[in-house]
């Protein structure tokens, strides 16, 4: 009995930062790394390592924010830097995670349809019953009970793991990609430059940050914590980046390998489920979709919820997952909106590609603004006390910073 206790304390410590890390792998996420795998092979594998020092860095500050003022992320930027800077990110937050709930279930339902044998069957059927879905757990379900869902489904990311041992990669040619970085390409070629960038740029994400800090209040972690946060987020930011490796080494294996090219798909994720098939069997093509349905089913209650939190931070009507509807309307109409805007998506045929496009535009000017606010509050002694950041924190954050201004110079060029 004492051993499941400790086991289910343990979990609860630490799940934020798996959660966290499972929605950073989101059908956009998967989309992008697919793209490295099929243009690169396993030569970019060694960003995925450089990522995890800066995740654990940026979203271990907010997490130790959120557990010392027990505040959003926007009410803390709103006592340090004032209304104007809040209302700022707020709209660009807003158009940013519109256009990715949209693309996300337009991949996530896409994705379903992978398991229907009736050709026939588009996503737009799938798209109705999986909005009710969502909205359920959300609205109906306490913060707990989504937690704990959101767990499981991080737990379905093992599947990418399976589907890159199917593929058969040559695993001393992926060692090799993962620990000796590939810096002559980085400066010669352009392509792989500006897909690097996108990889790093895509780690961290606004939403992530906003949920992030807010889901430490929502866990009522004591201020004994704080000084422990790093530590708990670092195992679900681990666990995030190794499955981004496999899901690099999968695509490398195969679509790399046959010079299958995706960068023009109208969602490389999809495309590469289904190109798995011929060249790995439906086993490798089918869990590789069940991996996009697992992110999908995490990433877009987060990043309704992000919001959600967003918004409600700047009213007297907070708004938390535990609260029941009725005592936090405007709350969980905003999450409500948010499902449906990504809705409206099917309606006006939007490509996902280019909503996606058009939201990491977005995306890369808003995340290195937002970080280096939070690394200006992270620093002070008012607010953090003696648990401001160190060399560590300070180094990976500000490395994120520029790597993030690069990924938005080059992708405007």
């Amino acid at each position: 009995m004492k051993v499941h206790r400790r086991l289910a304390n343990y979990i609860k410590e630490v799940r934020p930062g798996i959660i966290t890390g499972a929605a950073d792998n989101d059908p956009a996420g998967v989309s992008t790394y697919s793209i490295s795998g099929s243009q690169f092979g396993y030569s970019q594998n060694w960003i995925m390592l450089i990522s995890i020092p800066m995740l654990i860095a940026v979203q271990g500050m907010v997490a130790r924010i959120g557990v010392i003022t027990k505040e959003g992320l926007n009410e803390v930027i709103k006592a340090e830097f004032g209304i104007v800077a809040v209302y700022i990110i707020l709209l660009i937050l807003l158009i940013c995670n519109t256009f990715t709930v949209g693309a996300d279930m337009l991949a996530t339902s896409a994705s379903i349809t992978m398991f229907f044998t009736n050709s026939t069957i588009g996503y737009q059927y799938i798209l109705i019953p999986l909005f009710i879905f969502l909205t359920y757990i959300i609205i109906f379900k306490s913060y707990d009970k989504i937690a704990k869902f959101m767990i499981i489904g991080s737990l379905v990311f093992i599947s990418y793991i399976f589907v890159a041992i199917i593929a058969g990669p040559n695993w001393l040619s992926v060692l090799k990609g993962t620990f000796i970085p590939d810096i002559g390409s980085l400066f010669s070629n352009k392509g792989y430059a500006i897909v690097a960038t996108g990889i790093l740029g895509t780690t961290i994400s606004p939403y992530l940050l906003f949920w992030q800090q807010k889901e430490e209040v929502e866990e009522h972690r004591p201020l004994t914590f704080a000084k422990k946060e790093r530590g708990f987020i670092t195992y679900g930011f681990i666990f995030s980046q190794v499955v981004t490796l496999f899901i690099m080494t999968a695509a490398g294996a195969t679509l790399y390998k046959h010079h299958i090219n995706i960068l023009n798909a109208q969602y490389p994720a999809i495309t590469t489920a289904q190109v798995l098939k011929p060249l790995a069997g439906i086993f490798a093509g089918q869990l590789f979709a069940v991996g996009i349905i697992s992110a999908g089913l995490i990433a877009i209650p987060v990043l309704s919820i992000s919001s959600a939190y967003a918004v409600t931070e700047l009213t007297k009507k907070h708004g938390f997952l535990s609260h029941r509807f009725k005592d936090a309307k405007l709350f969980y109409y905003i999450i409500i909106l948010s499902l449906l805007a990504g809705f409206a998506f099917t309606i006006f045929k939007v490509q996902p590609i280019s909503a996606l496009f058009y939201s990491q535009v977005l995306d890369g000017i808003l995340t290195p603004i937002i970080v280096t606010l939070i690394i200006i509050i992270a620093n002070k002694k008012r607010v953090m006390g003696h648990l401001k950041n160190n060399l560590f924190d300070n180094f990976f954050g500000i490395l994120s910073v520029i790597i993030m201004v690069t990924a938005s110079i080059l992708i405007f060029l």
